[in-house]
């Protein structure tokens, strides 16, 4: 008896590769995945410009709230 082999060679493994191979072009054929994979981009692109921008005119918007707050607490 012969110790085992990690080696794929032979009929089986050329099976295997024309199997991922088919797969793989299947897989970059399929128009529904990309479909998807697209409109989840653009939707985190939105979130990161809206979070980006609600936290920078959050920040410039504090010195205003201080002023109208001081003008509230002056005139009682």
């Amino acid at each position: 008896m012969g110790e085992p082999s990690c080696d794929r060679s032979g009929p089986a493994a050329g099976r295997s590769r024309l199997r991922a191979t088919g797969r793989a072009m299947g897989f970059a054929r399929d128009a529904n995945g990309s479909t998807a994979m697209e409109y989840a981009l653009i939707g985190a692109l939105i979130f990161i410009v809206a979070a980006g921008s609600i936290r920078y005119y959050g920040s410039r918007m504090i010195p205003i709230y201080n002023q109208i707050s001081a003008t509230v607490t002056q005139a009682d």
